[in-house]
């Protein structure tokens, strides 16, 4: 047994409704892809006419180690150094800062991109330094750091570093006297320089260099994109689902078996009292009411309205309306009458009150079921 009815799946994906529930979620996300498409890379390197490029050693905090040759060039940035015992941890390396502005703007990347070689070691720590985000509550530092380590090569290469790989170090939690929990993820709006420099270096004495050929902020839409095209896959389900439901439920009504005198053909009296008879039989006056129907009929209002409840589910009007919309059909598909003219002849005072009530009944216009069912 199939899980969806084909007629109701096909009705569903034919209706103009349910086309436009989940083609704007569709254009929509496709307005938000092509924005964040849009947007450049930022080249840090090369990139003398933005930002400054300071080299650095231990020597403030108390160390030995020393820059034996620097390089700064239109392709290369190059660092020769020797690390010397005077620290538990001696480091050189460069800072980068925007020479216009007082921050880099990263919010719209999520990505670093960096060509480099080392020579002599192989562990490079990469920093942020952003603005405190929270000087109210943390009144000890001015700035939060950020830092991921990159295991590098002694042949240049192009290493990509996703944002989610950077962690405030736990020695800044300690000098802010502070719980983790307080910042969760690093801020990119605020960045005010970065530092590359060596990390856990033992070759202490020995000729280390380092060579960075560029450096390059850029945004990694794929998961973006999957995100969207979940979302849209959730739009697209549970808005067929709902319509689906909706359909089945209308179907799921109790069904109404009516005998009726189809347009044209000679009306005959019937008993009074059949008044089920009656309106089959002249449902095409546009003046039937209940009350005509009583009267002509002789059985009471109160008792039309309750057998019309209990045998069908529906009120009096309802019932009228499908014994008109049921020949409506017949002639839609048999004959060449316009829909005007068939809405007149079969009782109703103007085509566009037909055209709701049909439209109600089976969630196409009269046009539409014409001809989507005459030429099988």
């Amino acid at each position: 047994m199939p899980v969806f009815q084909k007629e109701i799946v096909q009705k569903i994906v034919k209706s103009k409704t349910f086309i436009w529930t989940v083609s704007l979620p569709f254009v929509a996300a496709i307005f938000v892809l092509s924005y964040f498409l849009s947007i450049r890379d930022l080249i840090i390197f090369p990139n003398a006419n933005a930002f400054n490029y300071n080299f650095y050693t231990d020597n403030a905090t108390g160390g030995n180690s020393e820059i034996t040759q620097q390089v700064v060039n239109d392709s290369l940035i190059r660092l020769d150094f020797k690390l010397k015992k005077g620290i538990a941890s001696p480091y050189i390396g460069l800072t980068i800062s925007p020479k216009t502005g007082s921050v880099i703007q990263l919010k719209n990347y999520n990505e670093l991109k960096i060509k480099i070689k080392g020579t002599n070691f192989d562990n490079l720590n990469v920093s942020f330094f952003a603005r405190n985000p929270y000087p109210e509550k943390i009144k000890k530092s001015s700035e939060i750091s950020f830092y991921t380590i990159l295991k590098i090569s002694s042949t240049a290469r192009t290493y990509t570093l996703g944002f989610d790989s950077f962690n405030v170090p736990d020695w800044w939690y300690e000098l802010n006297s502070i719980n983790q929990t307080v910042i969760r993820k690093p801020t990119y709006s605020t960045i005010t320089n970065m530092n590359i420099a060596n990390a856990y270096s033992s070759m202490a004495g020995e000729n280390q260099s380092l060579q960075i050929r560029s450096l390059v902020f850029s945004r990694n839409n794929g998961p973006l994109a999957l995100l969207l095209l979940w979302c849209e896959l959730g739009v697209f389900f549970a808005a067929f689902m709902i319509w689906y439901f909706i359909e089945k439920s209308r179907l799921g009504k109790k069904s109404i078996t009516i005998t009726y005198q189809p347009v044209g053909h000679d009306s005959v009296r019937t008993s009074r009292s059949d008044f089920i008879d009656f309106m089959s039989r002249n449902f095409q006056n546009s003046q039937l009411t209940l009350e005509f129907v009583s009267g002509e009929t002789g059985v009471s209002q109160r008792k039309i309205t309750g057998e019309i409840q209990n045998r069908f589910g529906c009120n009096f009007k309802s019932y009228l309306n499908r014994l008109r919309i049921n020949e409506s059909k017949r002639l839609l598909l048999e004959s060449d009458l316009n829909i005007g003219e068939i809405a007149f002849k079969v009782g109703f005072n103007n085509q566009s009150h037909f055209n709701r009530v049909f439209k109600s009944e089976l969630q196409i216009s009269p046009t539409e079921y014409r001809e989507q069912h005459r030429d099988r």
